[in-house]
């Protein structure tokens, strides 16, 4: 499997980042699109996620930096999307982006 590796720092605090990723994965209509039978899973005290669907599975975890917070996101594709992980990672990049604004 393709896999992309995102990291991105913010300026706000662990657990607001963390919040705003659990939102993103939660209610985000372009992710419900691309896979329906997405199943996600959140681990709140280590600040970690968990996606898993018929077409990707991603992970992520929030740290704190020193001003701000951390997230790193792991994105794994099917082999037939590997023409399209440009732009999987250049969209997940602006969506990040945007929730993280």
């Amino acid at each position: 499997m393709p896999r992309i590796s995102i990291n991105h720092s913010t300026t706000q605090s662990a657990d607001e980042t963390f919040t705003r990723i659990r939102d993103f994965f939660q209610n985000d209509k372009d992710i419900k699109k691309m896979d329906s039978k997405l199943e996600i899973s959140f681990d709140e005290a280590k600040k970690t996620g968990k996606a898993n669907g018929s077409q990707f599975k991603a992970s992520f975890e929030v740290k704190p930096a020193s001003e701000g917070s951390s997230i790193t996101l792991i994105v794994d594709l099917p082999l037939l999307l590997t023409p399209f992980k440009g732009k999987v990672e250049e969209t997940v990049k602006a969506k990040l982006a945007k929730y993280l604004a």
